[in-house]
């Protein structure tokens, strides 16, 4: 089959109207317009997207890193305090050692006192000890 013949499009008495390219290249650069506004809509909502994306992004950023800042200042803070109930732990061994040591001092000596073993007295507590002898100046090694 061969295609029919264009013919334009003619009026009521078989004249071809002259409008008729007219408003099909108007339609046609309307159509194109219209594209090309919506392409640069498209592009500037895509940027405007990206710009609000990097924002939140940027939001979630500096609030993970309060979080962490947050965290790192109560982990110094524990370890500060474990350091300390571990310095107390120690003291209190030394010092449950020492008072052990102490009541098995007092024992032998109660049991010496009870035997009739009699040993100097201890100094008090309260008077200060007698200073340790001075030793005796010895004469430059070169005077001789």
């Amino acid at each position: 089959m061969t295609p029919a013949p264009h013919h334009p499009p003619s009026g009521p008495n078989g004249a071809p109207l002259a409008w008729v390219p007219w408003l099909q290249a108007g339609v046609t650069a309307m159509l194109v317009v219209l594209f090309v506004v919506i392409v640069a809509k498209t592009r500037q909502q895509n940027a405007t997207i990206r710009q609000l994306q990097e924002r939140v992004q940027g939001l979630e950023n500096s609030r993970a890193l309060e979080r962490t800042t947050g965290l790192e200042q109560q982990l110094r803070t524990t370890v500060e305090r474990l350091q300390a109930v571990e310095r107390n732990s120690a003291r209190i061994e030394a010092l449950s050692g020492e008072n052990a040591n102490l009541r098995l001092e007092l024992r032998q000596r109660a049991n010496r006192d009870a035997a009739g073993d009699s040993l100097p007295p201890l100094p008090k507590l309260d008077e200060p000890a007698a200073p340790p002898p001075l030793p005796s100046p010895k004469p430059p090694a070169g005077a001789n």
